[in-house]
């Protein structure tokens, strides 16, 4: 199991240059949370030197140095003014002139920047109109100094503020539409560029001024900026995840999965928006409404688009898994646990692997790929466990060989019978439903935590790792340490951190829908 899905960046000149997706700080905000140098020195597990910035709301052409040297000699560059800087940005106010250069001396008052002109000058923009877009206006801005805010202050003096831009008088938007299009500099005698794609709302042939058709067209540009995601066609990623309240669209393989959130069925606006998507990637698509899983589990499939078929398989990470389209809400591979599938992968070797609440068992797959000596999966369902079966199957594995077992059960009553057979398992994986029924009951994770996670460790042997996932909304990850942290009355264990989230779902300043964490048994 490799991982395919890789961060994308250009490297040159010992520099690292990426197009930095707007909600996104230069570096971390605070104490536990992650900014983009730290996102992608984890990704290239080496060290990165921030040698400029962008605001956390402006996307585009970032560099970070690969070494203190190279970084002193970028650093140089800025502070001489020898970094040919250009930005793009929208504005929906007209202009008196179509190019000019503003000059101001901006500095902090009151946890603010501003811009004054009583003062003699500390920073330079020159402006140039490229172009209507609608009823919009499409702007070039090259400054020549690099002060905090500089672009948007100066064009709200100048009477055009960018779009989006609120703190500096700038109409309301779905995003600050200022953008960094290109990077140029010569360094230690080489000429260096670096130019990024045009974001949606810059182009004429995709710009539509319908502010959701724009949401929906950034959200699929995000991970082309992350991921260069039209080069994964057979993979599953998340496509769109909270920039709309409406839906969430996910790729599976040749298919893209919408979930609808809305009581309202789509509108014609809404289904012509996804012809269009369908048409555009070349992708069939389907949408299925969620509700309430108790009220409705097997809510009805809304709408599809092209020659559908109710199963097929794609990847994901080189693992392959059917998918189906008429059985549950999900099609059967829950995509924000993909970083969790890829730490079960690397810690299950050789290990003794309970699987609990199994769904459709990618969890189970890994572990028997990455070697595990057992694997014991439990589902309440039988559907899913012969589903589970076929995932085996899939990859070259033999669900009847002896040390893959299969349980039909509840998940606790399995605990419990595993604990009076003092049976041990090296590492759990625990994803329990927020809500579940079943024949012998009510499950809701708010009422059975603490009885689950009793006998999760009861059955977790010295130095054995358990994994515990929940999208309970109600619930944070402080609420879960909480929780945890009366446990450790009857239990001795450390709390580990979980892999991060893939940056297709959250940012790393905002709270996860799902969460994990990660326990050792002491």
């Amino acid at each position: 199991m490799t991982r395919t899905i890789k961060l994308r960046y250009t490297e040159t000149a010992g520099c690292i240059f990426i197009d930095k997706i707007a909600g996104l700080n230069t570096h971390t905000p605070e104490h536990g949370q992650r900014g983009c140098v730290e996102v992608y020195e984890e990704e290239l597990n080496q060290k990165l030197y921030v040698v400029h910035r962008l605001d956390k709301a402006t996307s585009g052409a970032l560099c970070f140095a690969t070494s203190s040297e190279i970084a002193a000699d970028i650093t140089r560059l800025f502070e001489q003014h020898l970094v040919k800087k250009r930005y793009l940005f929208l504005t929906d106010k007209p202009a008196g002139a179509l190019e000019f250069t503003y000059q101001s001396f901006i500095e902090k008052e009151r946890n603010q920047f501003v811009s004054r002109k009583d003062k003699d000058p500390n920073s330079k923009t020159t402006f140039r109109w490229l172009k209507a877009l609608g009823r919009f206006q499409l702007w070039e801005a090259v400054p020549h100094t690099g002060k905090p805010h500089q672009i948007r202050l100066h064009a709200e003096a100048k009477g055009i503020p960018i779009l989006g831009d609120s703190e500096h008088g700038g109409s309301h938007f779905y995003r600050l539409c200022l953008h960094s299009h290109s990077l140029e500099f010569n360094l230690k005698g080489q000429d260096v560029r670096f130019e990024t794609d045009l974001p949606v709302w810059a182009r004429d042939g995709e710009f539509n001024e319908h502010e959701e058709d724009l949401v929906v067209a950034e959200a699929f540009q995000r991970r082309e900026r992350l991921f260069d995601f039209s080069k994964l066609k057979d993979e599953c990623l998340r496509l769109s995840h909270r920039e709309l309240d409406t839906y969430r669209i996910d790729q599976y393989g040749e298919y893209l999965w919408v979930y609808w959130y809305k009581e309202e069925d789509p509108s014609v606006s809404d289904l012509l928006r996804f012809e269009r998507i369908s048409k555009k990637f070349g992708k069939k698509i389907l949408v299925r409404k969620m509700l309430n899983r108790g009220d409705d589990p097997n809510a009805e499939l809304l709408w599809n688009i092209g020659q559908t078929q109710t199963q097929w398989t794609a990847k994901e990470n080189g693992v392959n898994y059917e998918l189906r389209s008429d059985t549950g809400l999900s099609p059967g591979l829950f995509l924000d646990q993909r970083e969790n599938r890829l730490w079960v992968q690397e810690h299950a070797q050789d290990r003794r692997v309970l699987n609990l609440f199994s769904y459709t068992s990618g969890f189970s797959v890994v572990s028997a790929l990455a070697g595990a000596s057992e694997v014991c999966t439990v589902d309440v369902s039988s559907n899913f466990l012969d589903w589970s079966k076929r995932n085996f199957a899939l990859n070259g594995l033999n669900p009847e060989d002896d040390k893959y077992e299969f349980w039909n059960s509840d998940c606790i009553l399995f605990l419990k019978g595993t604990v009076r057979r003092k049976r041990k398992f090296s590492l759990i994986i625990c994803d329990p439903p927020s809500f579940g029924r079943s024949k012998n009951g009510v499950f809701s994770i708010s009422k059975n935590f603490d009885e689950l996670l009793i006998n999760c460790l009861y059955c977790l042997e010295k130095n054995g790792l358990l994994l515990f996932c929940t999208n309970y909304e109600k619930w944070t990850s402080g609420d879960i340490h909480l929780r945890l942290e009366k446990l450790k009355r009857e239990f001795s264990f450390k709390i580990l951190p979980a892999p991060s989230q893939g940056m297709d779902f959250e940012l790393p300043d905002q709270e996860p829908l799902m969460k994990s964490i990660i326990i050792r048994k002491n």
